[in-house]
């Protein structure tokens, strides 16, 4: 009977999921392959998302996620015999947009060299996404990624408070890049609060729903200090999706009353920079003056990116481009109308079609992991944090961060695990059993 645990049980013993002429490692199993491929995608995804060389003293010289993308790659090289399955579609509509991309660099009327440059350091973002397909076959290689990502953005919204300080009543973002900005800096604090939440309900250790129970304080206090906009709506959307998912749905009463309790205690700490700036949006007065100013000039460099799309609807003007023709030397914030103005009409195609994979593969992922609690709960988690993203990109340009198609990547690995959760019986192999022995095993007694 221990033998036929194995067999039937998929958390106790050592099997493999046979899919045609495949063979898939499960969460169980003791072979692991792509070991050194999912390790340097685990670093790249910590230094992409911790930027320790822009805050840990000695690191700021260090290429660090150029090398550990190398390592990723090269892993990846010396592992291709055991890729078997065949890649997603939205692996294949991120090539397609990096070849628009590159297109479009090409034909740029602007500035071609930057464009290219531009192209080749958002391509990156396909050597992440191919490696993510192919290493992350079991629950616990995505909860790791997924953990990483989430503790990496807490740690720099605790440093960002600490180290941070205020202009114009805002918490400015003290790192570069990705945090650089403080709306930049809200919309990845709101997209790590679904994560924070699933993560919370995924652990058992009491400890560890501790940390994440503060994480997703803290994060909410630094996103209302950012005083941001289209921070605060993102937030508002997520929060009200993930709480119809895990409190409405799941039945989870007591997280209301949580949510509740955690609005009040922010709204009464942090919130009045927000509103204010709300106010402002529609209302020229000295005290708001800079909220209206933003305003009206975000609504002119929305207006402005429609009029360059329409200008060069096939090729764009090349990424990185759009600031030189806007008027003001600003990106367009929106995400949308950026990626169209700077890499035509087809680029924004692509980019809405990776988008709406990921909601499609949480969609087929409630459907093929039916009572598996921890895929449901990532499965939610995801689904609130993408369309976080949505709802903030809006509002910023911010369509090369690797953040939505990292998260796109997550919803395709949870997908691909819970379809091989539902493969059948009669498809479960143990290569180290005998074939005489198994007919004893299934009769429960030896012959």
């Amino acid at each position: 009977m221990e033998i036929a645990d194995h067999l039937t049980n998929p958390e106790s013993g050592n099997y493999s999921i046979s899919i045609g002429s495949d063979s898939v490692p499960t969460q169980g199993s003791t072979q692991q392959p792509l070991v050194g491929a999912y390790v340097a995608l685990l670093l790249f995804i910590f230094v992409y998302c911790a930027r320790p060389e822009d805050w840990i003293p000695g690191l700021s010289h260090a290429p660090l996620a150029k090398i550990t993308g190398v390592l990723a790659l090269v892993a990846l090289f010396f592992s291709l015999q055991h890729i078997r399955q065949r890649f997603p579609r939205e692996v294949f509509y991120v090539a397609l947009l990096i070849g628009q991309l590159f297109l479009a660099s090409l034909f740029s009327p602007v500035w071609r060299g930057g464009a290219f440059q531009a192209t080749l350091d958002f391509a990156k973002v396909l050597i992440v996404i191919v490696v993510m397909a192919v290493t992350v076959n079991t629950a616990r290689r995505l909860r790791l990624l997924i953990m990483t990502q989430a503790a990496s953005v807490v740690a720099i919204s605790a440093v960002t408070i600490w180290k941070g300080h205020l202009v114009l009543g805002r918490l400015e973002g003290m790192l570069g890049g990705i945090y650089g900005d403080p709306n930049d800096l809200a919309l990845a604090f709101v997209m790590s609060l679904p994560l924070c939440l699933a993560l919370f309900f995924v652990m058992r250790n009491s400890i560890w729903k501790a940390f994440w129970a503060a994480s997703i304080l803290m994060l909410t206090y630094a996103v209302f200090l950012t005083g941001s906009r289209g921070g605060f709506l993102s937030l508002v959307v997520t929060g009200a999706i993930a709480l119809w998912d895990f409190a409405i749905r799941g039945r989870r009463g007591y997280l209301l009353v949580a949510a509740v309790l955690l609005a009040v205690i922010v709204l009464q700490s942090s919130a009045g920079n927000v509103f204010g700036r709300f106010k402002g949006t529609f209302n020229p007065d000295e005290d708001t003056a800079a909220a209206y100013a933003s305003a009206q000039e975000r609504q002119h460099l929305l207006i402005r990116s429609l009029e360059v799309t329409m200008e060069h609807p096939l090729f764009g003007v090349g990424p990185g481009n759009f600031m030189q023709l806007s008027g003001n030397w600003h990106v367009a914030h929106n995400s949308f109308t950026q990626m169209s103005a700077e890499g035509g009409i087809p680029a924004l195609i692509f980019y809405v079609l990776i988008l709406w994979s990921g909601f499609r593969n949480l969609r087929a992922t409630r459907k093929f992991g039916k009572g598996r609690r921890q895929t449901q709960i990532l499965a939610k988690g995801l689904h609130a944090s993408l369309a976080g993203y949505i709802i903030g990109s809006c509002f910023l340009s911010i369509p090369f961060s690797y953040f939505p198609y990292i998260l796109v990547a997550y919803t395709t690995a949870l997908l691909c695990l819970a379809k091989k959760s539902e493969a059948p019986s009669w498809k479960l192999e143990a290569p180290s059993l005998e074939l005489e022995t198994v007919p004893q095993i299934y009769a429960g007694s030896p012959s």
